[in-house]
């Protein structure tokens, strides 16, 4: 287990929000307007504007322009991540390659509403402008080739079979990332934290899922590495809030025991009625 994992599983949160590699489909009306790239510093940096004081928290997703997959990279918590001039929020891409092209755009959750911005100018990533950008061959996902999770109904949990080989990108490697598994329910898309990727590691699935998401078909997207960014480290533990969450790009892993569904379904577990008793006779 990695060193803060402890402190990582104790702080973490539910976040309903879409992470899976999609193709994002909207009404291009009503939009936004599309987020600011500005490459002043030798880096990708996307300068949001604040739109709605009642907005919860804002999504980043990036889309590859060689296979026009879309990610969600990264959530900004409201009003923590605004800027010092109160207008903007400020994203700082740092997982880009060397070759690629990409464009960006934002999603509002104003008042438990979702609201689009269109998307930004494409930005070609080139080695010789940036001071940070990776190269096709740096691993900046998860590895699953010949990994599975074993889905046991009767016990309700999930076991992982195989060797997951973790990105290699110095971030990770320090301790700022840990491993997630992305579920999907028929309303809405978490993140779940891994106590440990090891062969052999069995989830409880009663233990992990919020209420939410049991009694209704699941499927398991895949794993991501999260990393979690607060507003001031030097609080306690129980006293910090999350103003950033960052991810790498999701990878996909073979479930099995599940049928050609793909589907599970994780019911409820009630205990029994316990017998009437009254504290006061008034």
């Amino acid at each position: 287990m990695k060193k803060g994992t402890s402190i990582f599983l104790f702080l973490i949160t539910f976040l309903g929000i879409t992470l899976f590699s999609c193709k994002l489909e909207f009404d291009d009306t009503n939009l936004y307007d599309k987020p600011g790239v500005d490459l002043s510093d030798k880096q990708v940096t996307l300068i949001i504007p604040k739109v709605n004081s009642k907005t919860k928290y804002l999504n980043v997703y990036r889309r590859d322009k060689e296979n026009d997959v879309v990610t969600t990279i990264a959530l900004l918590n409201h009003p923590l991540a605004l800027l010092n001039d109160n207008k903007n929020y400020r994203f700082i891409d740092k997982l880009i390659k060397d070759g690629h092209s990409y464009d960006y755009r934002v999603r509002y959750n104003i008042d438990g509403e979702y609201y689009y911005t269109k998307w930004s100018d494409v930005i070609e990533i080139k080695a010789s402008e940036f001071d940070s950008c990776y190269y096709e061959s740096d691993n900046l996902t998860f590895r699953t080739t010949g990994v599975s999770l074993k889905y046991n109904k009767d016990k309700q949990t999930i076991e992982i079979n195989g060797t997951i080989v973790e990105p290699d990108f110095p971030e990770y490697i320090t301790d700022s990332y840990y491993p997630m598994l992305i579920i999907q329910s028929e309303t809405a898309t978490q993140t779940f934290a891994l106590p440990s990727i090891a062969s052999g590691t069995t989830l409880p699935l009663l233990g992990l899922l919020p209420p939410e998401f049991l009694d209704t078909e699941l499927t398991i997207n895949g794993i991501v590495g999260q990393k979690m960014i607060f507003d001031d480290d030097s609080k306690p533990i129980e006293d910090r809030l999350i103003k950033e969450v960052i991810w790498t790009e999701p990878t996909a892993i073979k479930v099995t025991g599940v049928g050609s569904s793909q589907k599970i379904v994780v019911p409820s577990q009630l205990g029994t009625d316990g017998f009437d008793y009254s504290a006061s006779i008034y």
